[in-house]
């Protein structure tokens, strides 16, 4: 990455472009206050106590340093009336929103606030700072938790309206908390021993993977565990947020396609991730770019239903074609994703994640996967597949491919019914 040359409060110093500015003003020895900001997570900008000013006179302007970018020539200010006025009005606020936080009191005496001049009708200790959902997701990889609701109904819950069946009691979310209100870790094992049995009380650290399989013999009291002891001495930290399993578990392009590899696939580019007890569906990126932009879904069941694999499952609609798709795995339905009908779009922007489709609980899960394209499959067979539709496509004509022979968005719509009918069936009609 090249650098720039930025100037921080009058002194030239560099960055490497278009990285946050906030880690080459600490770097000056500056000090910027923050709630919401870890290294090694995705930037979020929630607490804004970071802001400086960047620009000049009447152009400059207020900008959260934890994730505005480095740029040749870019001036910077940290220390304006302006900029310590509004951390002061930031401090009040959090003052105002959680009185009783120890964190929220030292930061707001440091940035000169005692009192908040505002009052809140119902006080809470969670300051929406996102860290333990970002840490969760990113860091983990469990996506145990997440947002729900809007404004001031805003809140940090179990994500889809699940069970909190992806919780893995790893404790990073607490650890991460800079108010200690997060308490999912001690929930979770309060959970286990009372519903898990046998070889179902597999070990914490065997559920992150850092260590092999293993079945707690403690009665997930990890405190008193010479495992847990050894990993954080030999970490020197909290073991997940050292090895970051998360980070393995990001999409991976293959050729024209995005895959995850934390689930399983069927034939017809449908993906199964086991949660807990349950599976959750949904389509795969190759499924939604030969489709295009789906205009509607019917789920050929509803919570409660009994399905079976290899039955028809979805009729999914998409520039005047359809494409039948079939259950994965046998189970009961036990819930469907409300965004089906309130936001059905959103199968297209975030296929894997937000768009998933509804959740079963499976006759027999290990039975019920093992037929499934697994993780070191996923790569060749999606390569093969990729080199079967650009086949077929070429044979139809190629008014599906650009020059440069990349798929064309919504190509379908330019697809006669007998040629979508060849790949619907081809791709789409198997288990």
């Amino acid at each position: 990455m090249s650098q720039v040359t930025i100037k921080i409060n009058g002194h030239e110093v560099k960055a490497e472009k278009g990285e946050p500015i906030l880690g080459p003003i600490r770097a000056q020895g500056i000090d910027i206050p923050t709630l919401c900001h870890m290294d090694g997570v995705e930037p979020y900008g929630a607490c804004r106590l970071c802001m400086v000013e960047v620009g000049k006179g009447d152009r400059a302007k207020l900008v959260t340093s934890c994730n505005f970018p480095a740029r040749e020539g870019l001036e910077i200010q940290t220390d304006t009336e302006r900029v310590h006025r509004d951390r002061a009005m930031l401090a009040e606020l959090l003052l105002a929103r959680s009185p009783g936080v120890k964190k929220v009191q030292e930061l707001a005496v440091s940035l000169g606030v005692k009192k908040a001049r505002f009052k809140t009708m119902e006080p809470t200790e969670c300051l929406l700072c996102g860290l333990c959902v970002r840490v969760c997701n990113e860091i983990v990889g469990a996506s145990a938790i997440g947002f729900e609701g809007r404004g001031v109904d805003r809140v940090v819950g179990t994500p889809f309206f699940l069970d909190p069946d992806a919780c893995i009691a790893c404790g990073a979310c607490t650890e991460v908390c800079p108010t200690g209100i997060m308490q999912m870790e001690i929930k979770t094992k309060e959970r286990w021993k009372k519903e898990l049995v046998g070889n179902q009380r597999l070990c914490r650290y065997a559920r992150m993977g850092l260590v092999p399989y293993k079945v707690c013999p403690n009665d997930f009291d990890c405190a008193t565990c010479e495992v847990d002891q050894r990993l954080w001495d030999e970490m020197g930290m909290h073991p997940v947020l050292a090895l970051a399993p998360g980070k393995k578990r990001k999409p991976r392009q293959v050729g024209n396609f995005v895959t995850m590899l934390d689930r399983f696939y069927s034939k017809g580019h449908v993906w199964v991730k086991p949660l807990g007890e349950r599976v959750i569906v949904g389509l795969d990126d190759f499924a939604q770019k030969v489709i295009g932009d789906i205009s509607s879904i019917t789920i050929g069941a509803k919570p409660g239903d009994v399905v079976h694999k290899g039955k028809d499952s979805l009729n999914v609609a998409c520039n005047g074609h359809s494409a039948a798709m079939l259950f994965p795995i046998s189970g009961t339905i036990k819930s469907i994703n409300p965004a089906m009908d309130d936001e059905p779009t959103v199968i297209n922007e975030d296929c894997y994640r937000r768009g998933w489709l509804f959740t079963v609980e499976p006759t027999d899960q290990y039975r019920e996967t093992k037929d499934l394209v697994a993780s070191g499959q996923v790569e060749p067979w999606m390569l093969e597949e990729s080199d079967f539709l650009f086949k077929t496509l070429s044979e139809v004509g190629g008014a599906a491919l650009s020059d440069g022979g990349e798929l064309l968005p919504n190509f379908s719509r330019e697809l006669a019914d007998d040629e979508w009918d060849r790949i619907a069936k081809r791709f789409f009609s198997k288990v």
